[in-house]
């Protein structure tokens, strides 16, 4: 006996073509198979492409067929998630990065015959997905480099967990952006970078004719754009110390 042919889904489960739009070219096509609704009927075809709600199949005459998920038994469902979980559309990504500084903490004490100002300093991020499709998985990862100059008591300790690149000290971090809307943007802050001033009092000097007023200086940022692990976007500030350094 011959199974029953499903020529067409009910019209609650046709979808617009347009649901596919942004799927790319880069999907293989799925081996033939029989796939069945939950009535028993059934069709041979393969998948041409997939999204989380629908599914455009190639019929063995040829014809496309673009279904619901849920026109589908519950094999087939899984069938087709597995596929699409091995057969992710490729992305052109894009991002638009803006980012700017923005000091978090100020104190100031007396150390000795040194008045000592200690801040901590952090980069706002804002992330926007230019790319050709919503995105998730995204982490922001970053690298901040500092002069440490001042002539501060507590800098060792404060700066505890930085790296040292050359003549700069590094804080490497990075921040999850979860899920982005395609042309929605996000705005994260980095963690928080010490930065010290001393200030010699008038009454003192440096007997090697060292300068009475010293800073730490910001020397840039570096940030980069992960998807599901894969680095997909960079932007850099036009420091020297960013300009010159390796990842």
């Amino acid at each position: 006996m011959r199974p029953k042919t499903l020529q067409r889904i009910g019209a609650l489960l046709i979808v617009p073509a347009a649901w596919f739009a942004n799927l790319g070219t880069s999907f293989s096509q799925s081996e033939v198979r029989s796939f069945s609704s939950p009535d028993g009927k059934t069709i041979k075809a393969q998948i041409l492409g997939a999204t989380e709600s629908a599914v455009k199949l190639k019929l063995d005459g040829g014809r496309e067929l673009d279904a619901a998920i849920t026109a589908f038994s519950k094999a087939d469902q899984d069938y087709i998630a597995e596929w699409r979980a091995t057969n992710k559309p490729a992305v052109k990504y894009g991002f638009d990065v803006q980012y700017k500084r923005k000091r978090t903490e100020k104190e100031k004490r007396n150390e000795g015959a040194v008045v000592v100002t200690y801040e901590k300093w952090l980069y706002e991020v804002t992330v926007e997905n230019e790319s050709d499709s919503d995105l998730s998985g995204l982490e922001l990862h970053y690298k901040i480099y500092k002069s440490a100059k001042a002539d501060a008591s507590e800098a060792m300790y404060r700066g505890e967990g930085l790296t040292r690149e050359g003549d700069y000290l590094v804080m490497k971090g990075k921040v999850d952006l979860g899920t982005l809307q395609r042309l929605k943007s996000s705005t994260v802050q980095t963690g928080g970078i010490p930065l010290s001033q001393s200030q010699l009092d008038g009454n003192f000097y440096y007997v090697d004719g060292d300068k009475s007023n010293k800073q730490d200086e910001l020397d840039g940022a570096w940030f980069k754009i992960f998807h599901d692990g894969k680095e997909v976007h960079e932007v850099k500030s036009s420091h020297a110390a960013v300009k010159n350094a390796k990842w």
